[in-house]
């Protein structure tokens, strides 16, 4: 008999950790591979292909190639994680990238994300595109 998955804070930050240090093995491990990423300002629903591809063109436009982020707040309610980060790095003209994100995490009964809600400043995405081709 298998035991019914609880979701936890502990769990999450750990997806998070994980996700963050091995990418494809966060990805592999804790995400279905029919998930939905909806980028929530943009009212885009995405796959996780097309999640990892934009932002793989994000990143491209940075100089380390990537965001680091930092959970500042994490909570967990049900079968929903709720997630503050806090982005930063550099672009590739030499300004700052600080982006707040909020990621609410949709989990079913066998511990993987199926729904990713993403909130972000997409005026600073916009200006991270436009400025640093």
């Amino acid at each position: 008999m298998s035991t019914q998955f609880i979701l936890t804070k502990a769990y999450t930050e750990k997806l998070f950790e994980t996700l963050f240090s091995d990418p494809l093995t966060g990805i592999t491990t804790y995400f279905d591979p029919s998930m939905k990423f909806i980028a929530v300002q943009e009212e885009k629903v995405y796959t996780l292909e097309e999640w990892t591809q934009i932002g793989g063109i994000i990143t491209s436009r940075l100089k380390d190639g990537k965001v680091a982020m930092v959970p500042t707040a994490i909570d967990v309610a049900g079968n929903k994680a709720f997630m503050e980060l806090a982005g930063t790095a550099t672009q590739l003209n030499g300004k700052p990238y600080n982006n707040r994100y909020v990621w609410i995490l949709i989990f079913n009964e066998t511990g993987k994300v199926v729904e990713l809600r993403e909130y972000f400043d997409t005026a600073l995405v916009q200006e991270l595109m436009q400025t640093n081709p």
